[in-house]
């Protein structure tokens, strides 16, 4: 359902105006739920726990001028299917600052280091065949399989966490390797023969993917949004986003006030947070909680069904973490690089290069390494120094420059799972025992059924997790359920989109 769509029906079951309305959380979600509520005619407040606005959207400046070089701790990219946030990209001025966002594999002179052997990414279909042992050398396949395989098992590698890097291997092994040679696969390699287009092949042969381990199928429709070629950003940074929704809020937005207890009763919820080191209580008509389950269930809860409080208690989340080096200069543009992502090895993974343009005199950024799952734990026990000196030793490795005294000017970083506001970097559902993909939409559904006159939104209960897509939709979600709101029970919107859409599933690393 599109977005105007939702918001015209929001409109038609806005029967009972000026509802005392108070949400929990200053991310994407609350500020939708908040712009679109306050435009409704209802009573708003936001209440925030930290002392920023904007949740996982974390746009670092290296520097106070207006122009001063940024990285993306948090999300960084929206596919340009993902219609909701382009609308409030549209809603909020924002349309002249989108510009493209060039990923990984997508800069063929990007670099990857693959066992302590660094070579170009236009390189790789001869490392390959030097690196990948075993099945890929089999004489039962032909060069285009073991050729195909060879790319698939490395873009799984770059982007993918450790127990799906093992499924694939273990697939391949059994019988993928026999399914690839069953295919035909020459329309899905580059005139040169050298480079596979995985998004063509998934969509013609969606057979294959149902041949994998199921979490590893549901992670390939990441791989694919993250792989595409229709990824957007926002030149100047993401953050603008959260800014001009702000200023666009009439509703007070008080940060600092940390929940710690929600009590659900029949007409209202009742709230006790602190603020100031004190704790205070406050009763609430109608409460929207945009918190992440992972920070919710370590509160006190009262008034909770049991489906609830599992819900609660058992969503999954994914760690990531992520660093960024304010440089010198753009080093890597004089070696042909211009924007796209390295795969740099070791624990580091990801190494992303800018695809705007800073002001030369105020030096460049690069996204030094961005990981998710057990690479990310791994950062995140490391303290902030020595976190930066190894991904400085690793990615120092396929970057020599960056070794140079005075190169690296700034460093920032964030560790998701460990942050205090969210314990994770979104939620996941390609985890082991996650059997397939109508387990995950039970799960999402689950996590944004309302207890009485608290409602829930959230990418934990969308259908697009991790993406301000999915926040935004449940933020429309859970708008229609309050404006509708009545005694009785009202049939949700959710039910309706539910009923349009199957579900969906996109990548960690927005």
């Amino acid at each position: 359902m599109d977005t105007t769509t939702m918001l015209d029906m929001c409109k038609l079951a806005n029967f009972e105006k000026g509802k005392r309305i108070t949400i929990l959380g200053a991310g994407i979600a609350g500020l939708v739920a908040a712009y679109e509520l306050s435009k409704l005619g209802h009573e708003v407040d936001i209440m925030e726990g930290s002392p920023r606005i904007g949740g996982r959207v974390l746009t670092h400046r290296f520097g106070n001028e207006p122009d001063a070089p940024y990285a993306e701790l948090g999300a960084m990219r929206i596919p340009k299917s993902h219609q909701h946030t382009l609308h409030y990209v549209s809603e909020m001025g924002l349309d002249d600052k989108l510009c493209k966002f060039v990923t990984v594999f997508e800069e063929q002179n990007a670099f990857m280091n693959v066992e302590g052997k660094i070579f170009r990414m236009k390189d790789a279909p001869r490392i390959f065949r030097e690196r990948y042992q075993g099945i890929f050398t089999d004489s039962r396949y032909s060069e285009k399989t073991q050729l195909f395989a060879a790319w698939l098992k490395t873009i799984v590698d770059t982007i993918s966490p450790g127990n799906l890097r093992e499924s694939l291997e273990q697939d391949l092994k059994s019988h993928l390797m026999d399914e690839l040679e069953r295919l035909d696969l020459d329309p899905y390699f580059s005139v040169d023969g050298e480079k596979i287009d995985l998004q063509a092949f998934i969509q013609d042969h969606p057979g294959f993917r149902a041949r994998c381990s199921k979490a590893l199928d549901m992670f390939l429709s990441d791989i694919l949004v993250e792989t595409s070629h229709d990824l957007l950003q926002l030149k100047g940074g993401m953050d603008q986003l959260i800014q001009r929704l702000v200023s666009s809020i009439k509703a007070p937005i008080k940060c600092n006030q940390k929940i710690v207890a929600m009590h659900v009763e029949s007409d209202r919820v009742e709230l006790d947070y602190i603020e100031n080191g004190q704790l205070h209580t406050r009763e609430c008509d109608y409460v929207l909680c945009t918190i992440p389950f992972s920070i919710v269930r370590k509160m006190e809860l009262s008034g909770f069904d049991e489906r609830k409080l599992d819900s609660i208690h058992n969503t999954i989340y994914c760690p990531a973490t992520k660093v960024a080096f304010h440089t010198q200069q753009a080093f890597w543009e004089q070696q042909g690089i211009n924007g796209g992502a390295s795969f740099s090895g070791d624990g580091v993974r990801q190494t992303y290069y800018p695809s705007v343009k800073f002001n030369p005199n105020s030096g460049s950024t690069m996204l030094a390494s961005y990981t998710i799952g057990d690479d990310a734990i791994r950062m995140g026990m490391m303290d902030e120094s020595s976190r930066h000196a190894y991904v400085q030793n690793i990615v120092g490795k396929v970057h020599p420059e960056l070794q140079t005294p005075g190169m690296i000017k700034d460093v920032a970083s964030i560790a998701w799972g460990n942050y205090e506001w969210s314990a994770g970097g979104c939620t996941v559902h390609w985890s082991d025992d996650m059997s397939d993909e109508s387990n995950h939409t039970i799960s999402y559904l689950e996590a944004a059924r309302p207890q009485n006159t608290l409602f829930f939104a959230g990418e934990h209960c969308s259908k697009y997790p991790a993406w301000l897509q999915g926040s935004i939709e449940s933020a429309l979600e859970a708008v229609y359920d309050l404006v509708a709101y009545t005694t009785a029970k009202p049939v949700t919107l959710k039910a309706v989109t539910t009923l349009q859409h199957q579900p969906q599933v996109t990548s960690l690393a927005a």
